[in-house]
């Protein structure tokens, strides 16, 4: 069977095939009433759908990068698909000496385990929907995140991060409890 996936999207929709189960999902954006958004680390992570609205193994969340942005090298068991929507990024796959761009229409995939980072090396703020499957990662950023209800709540993404007010200890204090390793350098691990 053929399947036009142009005659099957509708704007505001989301079209996902799980490879996993052969079926199709289809989740209207719009009837998403409530939106979660959190601050995780540098980031500010949108939720758009998880496992309970989609009755699936995966979420569905837009990632909000400011310049110079983005986690340390880290590795988890969640599978992620990064899809640049604007931007300029530089990710690592498994070789941190091996850097490779990523601009508005690449897709990256991060297969689970894997060493990776991104980093947004634009001047402006970028932007990326990720999926995650199984989808446990987003448990970890409700646990280190920091929700944000109102737009005056929101860091201004345009601009590069304070660094030196970052509080990582969080996030590594209980990155063991969601399966998840940061490989950092000595010097921050002291």
């Amino acid at each position: 069977m053929f399947l036009d996936l142009n005659q099957v999207r509708s704007p505001g929709s989301l079209f996902l095939l799980s490879h996993h189960h052969y079926h199709l999902n289809f989740i209207d954006m719009k009837k998403q009433t409530e939106n979660e958004s959190l601050l995780v680390l540098t980031d500010v992570i949108n939720v758009l759908t998880c496992q309970t609205e989609t009755e699936s193994p995966y979420i569905v969340f837009e990632e909000n990068v400011p310049p110079l942005g983005g986690p340390p090298p880290h590795r988890h068991p969640d599978e992620e698909v990064f899809y640049v929507l604007k931007g300029e990024f530089e990710f690592i796959l498994n070789d941190l000496e091996n850097p490779f761009k990523a601009l508005a229409g690449s897709v990256v995939h991060v297969p689970s385990n894997a060493l990776h980072t991104f980093k947004n090396v634009g001047n402006t703020a970028g932007k990326m929907v990720v999926l995650l499957s199984p989808g446990n990662l987003l448990n970890y950023f409700r646990a280190i995140g920091t929700p944000i209800k109102t737009d005056s709540e929101k860091p201004d993404l345009t601009l590069v991060p304070d660094f030196s007010k970052l509080d990582i200890s969080k996030a590594l204090e209980l990155a063991p409890a969601h399966h998840i390793e940061f490989v950092l350098p000595e010097i921050i691990k002291n």
